[in-house]
């Protein structure tokens, strides 16, 4: 057995451990019903007073109780309902039976969805969508390397070869006790193929927990011209992402691919450069995800029938030699969305970290600030990078 395929099959035996459970946990839900069931709630006689946030919504409802168990959410309850985006008047009403609501939130499942997940489900579970998290780990760690172009000059190829980083999250509207972390993480196979994997969770009346795991691809040339070093290449990567919480359980397949160009200029002990990357990203519920028997079809369809998101990631990188072994490091990244349907935000993220070098590898360490209309990040990291020889990594001796 090869070097490269034993470490592709742990990854591989993880990806079928979380599909097996995304597909076993399928069966635990009942509709859009349960899920108002779950969040925050008080009980005045035979009404039931709902006021909680789920995902990107915010959800108002008053359960009239028709069978004698206030606790219950039966078929001839009556509820009264309304939902918004946070922080913003209620975009959909309803007045009915539990039965009727079921059929109700069906016909009106887009536009529930507009207001579940506008930026589609990774942006709502993971505190980023698909495209940004991926845009945002390409650019830092191969795009806008800028330590790699340091040290070719000294005859090995420096790359990032793994990378640890831990965010704590807070959404506009946050209420008293509520929290939102995330665990992530990358390892790259060789200079062209990296796995990348994020967990996080978030508590705000509901707990919901997420993972999301994916394989890139990121081929590119590298070339001077000027005294101006390039590299020009391009991206596809797949991969799923799962969530689970009271309210509902989600999951989907994820794909993506584009284009991206950087390129740095060395003067000296200060190095530049800038890059940006032009991608595209559409999320799948196949038919074993979809919720069938458990009332949620209808956002699985809902979700199928988006068309794909666009994202334009640009930004900048400074490093400055501050002595023989470490590197100080500043990078600026600004994502775009540019599909006009899309009711996704633009967002901003700041590196600043350190470098100490062990003769051609080296350590990252350092602190990110992310940024959007409706989202703070904070996190830090540490980052590996190793000499590449030929299609693998290996670590040089230090000197």
């Amino acid at each position: 057995m090869s070097r490269k395929t034993s470490r592709l099959l742990p990854c591989l035996f993880i990806l079928l451990i979380h599909i097996g459970g995304l597909a076993s946990v399928a069966e635990a839900q009942s509709g859009l019903s349960q899920a108002v069931l779950q969040l925050p709630s008080s009980t005045l006689g035979s009404v039931r007073l709902v006021d909680g946030r789920l995902y990107a919504g915010s959800i108002t409802a008053t359960i009239t109780d028709q069978d004698g168990d206030p606790g219950n959410f039966a078929s001839n309850d009556i509820v009264r309902f309304a939902i918004g985006p946070r922080g913003q008047s209620a975009t959909l009403q309803f007045t009915g039976s539990q039965a009727a609501f079921e059929d109700w939130a069906s016909d009106n499942a887009d536009a529930l969805l507009a207001v579940l997940f506008p930026a589609g489900l990774a942006s709502s579970l993971l505190g980023r969508s698909a495209g940004e998290l991926h845009g945002q780990q390409l650019l830092l760690t191969t795009a806008l390397d800028t330590d790699e172009v340091r040290r070719t000059s000294q005859g090995g190829r420096s790359g990032v070869g793994g990378l640890i980083e831990f965010e704590s999250l807070r959404r506009d509207g946050r209420r008293s006790g509520d929290s939102t972390w995330a665990w992530q993480g990358l390892y790259s196979l060789n200079r062209t193929v990296s796995l990348q994997g994020r967990f996080a969770q978030q508590r705000e009346g509901v707990t919901t927990r997420a993972t999301t795991f994916s394989a890139d691809y990121h081929p590119y040339i590298e070339f001077d011209r000027s005294n101006i070093r390039w590299r020009v290449g391009g991206t596809a990567r797949g991969g799923f992402l799962f969530s689970q919480s009271a309210a509902m359980d989600l999951g989907s397949l994820e794909f993506g691919g584009g284009g991206w160009v950087s390129a740095f200029k060395d003067l000296g002990r200060i190095r530049v450069g800038g890059g940006t990357l032009l991608q595209g990203s559409k999320s799948y519920v196949p038919g074993v995800f979809d919720g069938a028997g458990d009332g949620l079809a209808f956002l699985a369809e809902a979700i199928n029938n988006r068309g794909i998101q666009y994202d334009l990631t640009y930004g900048a990188t400074a490093g400055v030699d501050t002595s023989d072994r470490t590197t100080a490091i500043v990078k600026f990244l600004q994502n775009r969305t540019l599909s006009s349907r899309d009711e996704r935000p633009d967002s901003w993220l700041m590196l600043a970290g350190l470098s100490y070098r062990l003769g051609l590898p080296s350590v990252n360490v350092g602190y990110k600030l992310y940024s959007s209309s409706a989202l703070r990040g904070h996190s830090v990291f540490a980052q590996g990078n190793f000499n590449w020889s030929g299609d693998r990594w290996r670590l040089s001796p230090a000197g």
